[in-house]
């Protein structure tokens, strides 16, 4: 009876253990599969702001809509940026390379990057020439 019981158990641990063996082959197939598919989208963002209180035109409220464009923003804080530190270099003597400022340095938007390096060449060229 013993040795029944034994060859029982030993049948059992063998059973489960290649249960757990095909379960963690298919897991691991499943989750590499479904690594495969995953696609990152990002959409732009866009903020719409309204005021508290509506004006009214022609019985109609009518909102001032404000639309904010991430991209627009970069480009225009970039530009801005470039043209008054073009200005300061060229106004103080200073060489014609914007790599010197931490603004373009330290930024990590490739559209701040290049409206800065255009308002600097155009706020340099406006003060030196």
């Amino acid at each position: 009876m013993r040795g029944l019981i034994m060859r029982f158990n030993r049948a059992k641990r063998l059973v489960s253990g290649m249960f757990v063996a095909v379960l963690l082959l298919f897991g691991a197939g499943a989750v590499t599969t479904a690594h495969a598919q995953v696609r990152v989208v990002r959409p732009r963002v866009f903020f719409v702001q309204r005021p508290f209180f509506p004006r009214w035109h022609y019985g109609y409220p009518y909102y001032y809509n404000t639309v904010y464009d991430p991209i627009a923003y970069q480009r225009e804080q970039g530009y801005s940026d470039g043209l008054s530190r073009g200005k300061d270099d060229a106004r103080h003597g200073r060489p014609d390379d914007p790599n010197n400022h931490s603004h373009y340095r330290n930024s990590s938007s490739v559209n701040y990057r290049e409206a800065f390096l255009q308002g600097y060449a155009d706020g340099y060229g406006q003060r030196a020439g």
